[in-house]
């Protein structure tokens, strides 16, 4: 119990105080400068084909791509990601932290969508985290789980690329969803219902049907189609085989 609370606290807590420390030290905005300049080393196109990993859709829906195999994926990212959806628009309702491009005006080089308001936190880097949590909880992978929280760090940073995010807000939206994450997956275990048959049919129809809208989504970043499309795709198959899967194994 002792080494969860660590594996889990402290990297929340560590995240919470770099996000105090930007804030009172005055480094966001020229560490968000600084960030931004490196991004643009890089095409566009990657760091929006890599912020769409981050929107709430696409995040649930790669929960999906495993479930046959480890069906406690779909329970614990429901439970995470309504966590997650609650806390983060709480905090940007109730703070209300302007946008960089509010701030620093033709200083930001945007990627996508104009964005001005409600930056505080992250939630396409909640939901990251949300889905990279989720899967390392589940797998209990090493390898595996050093790799998701690369590519969640990778999503998150790709908000300050597109300039809609400050470093703070990432910050806060890692610890956010790893939290997340964990919350859900310890409610999960809880939740005797989706272990059931009909639990898992339902669930698995529920992430089918998130996978078919996936399709119809409008991100705000066009140069991410083909990747959106190549997940939708993906999740359909697996929820598709998944929910297969449920009903030929009902006795």
């Amino acid at each position: 119990m002792r080494d969860e609370a660590e594996t889990i606290g402290v990297p929340v807590i560590l995240m919470l105080l770099l996000v105090a420390t930007l804030e009172l030290s005055g480094l966001n905005t020229p560490l968000f400068l600084a960030a931004k300049q490196l991004a643009e080393l890089f095409p566009d196109a990657l760091w929006a084909n890599l912020t769409i990993l981050g929107d709430a859709l696409v995040a649930m829906v790669l929960l999906s791509l495993l479930a046959g195999r480890y069906p406690a994926l779909l329970p614990a990212g429901i439970l995470a990601g309504l966590i997650a959806t609650l806390w983060s628009r709480s905090l940007k309702n109730l703070l209300e932290v302007e946008r960089p491009l509010t701030v620093l005006g033709s200083q930001v080089h945007v990627i996508g969508s104009d964005l001005f308001n409600f930056s505080f936190p992250s939630g396409h880097t909640t939901a990251a985290f949300v889905v990279a949590g989720v899967y390392a909880l589940v797998l209990q992978r090493d390898r595996v789980t050093a790799a998701l929280f690369c590519v969640a760090l990778l999503a998150g940073f790709s908000r300050i690329a597109v300039g809609a995010h400050w470093p703070m807000d990432v910050c806060a939206g890692a610890a956010l969803g790893w939290f997340s994450a964990w919350a859900g997956w310890k409610l999960a275990a809880g939740w005797h219902w989706s272990r059931s048959h009909r639990g898992q049919q339902v669930l698995a129809a529920l992430f089918l049907l998130l996978a078919l809208a996936l399709f119809g989504l409008n991100t705000g970043y066009p140069q991410a189609f083909w990747l959106q499309m190549s997940i939708a795709s993906a999740a359909t198959l697996a929820s598709l085989l998944t929910l297969w899967h449920t009903w030929h194994n009902t006795t």
